[in-house]
């Protein structure tokens, strides 16, 4: 049980490094769950950075996005598929629920969506993940498997999700 964000990101490392798939290839399936975690533990740290900020010493929240990162690179080194399928799954999701925020926000009406309540833009967890994949997956690469769905999802976020509020700004 990690009480600083420290030991969360030593915790993580340690997993990362002892569940290895250059270890055993029987821990492929274990890693591609703990990927998948690792992208939801990305989110849910970036979104409270914009509700709480860093967190102070104990919490240390920016270098726990960067020690994930870092974990999330080596692992797509250990095993490119496994984080490539992850990446396409995590890909979806996203653009699952910008269309459900955008079929939200256009029966929302603008008196209704007080400043910070309601917004079809992706969480600050959401974009500071977009913003590590080209530290973790080449994105110089004419066509990718993961790069190239993620600048689409990107696209179409840039394209038609609309700014209502100050706060979408």
């Amino acid at each position: 049980h990690a009480t600083t964000g420290s030991d969360a990101s030593l915790i993580i490392q340690r997993i990362h490094a002892t569940n290895s798939v250059r270890l055993n290839h029987k821990n492929k399936e274990k890693m591609q769950n703990f990927y998948d975690v690792l992208l939801r533990r990305f989110v849910a740290v970036g979104d409270a950075i914009f509700t709480s900020g860093n967190g102070g010493p104990d919490l240390e929240r920016y270098k726990q996005l960067n020690a994930i990162t870092k974990t999330l690179y080596g692992m797509s080194q250990d095993s490119p598929e496994c984080a490539g399928a992850v990446w396409s799954r995590r890909l979806g999701i996203f653009q699952k629920a910008l269309a459900k925020r955008l079929r939200d926000v256009e029966v929302t009406p603008l008196g209704d969506a007080c400043e910070g309540e309601f917004s079809a833009w992706p969480s600050t967890g959401t974009l500071l993940l977009l913003r590590a994949l080209p530290h973790i997956f080449p994105p110089t690469d004419k066509r990718h498997s993961v790069v190239t769905p993620a600048i689409i999802l990107l696209g179409q976020i840039l394209a038609q999700t609309p700014v209502k509020t100050q706060y979408d700004v």
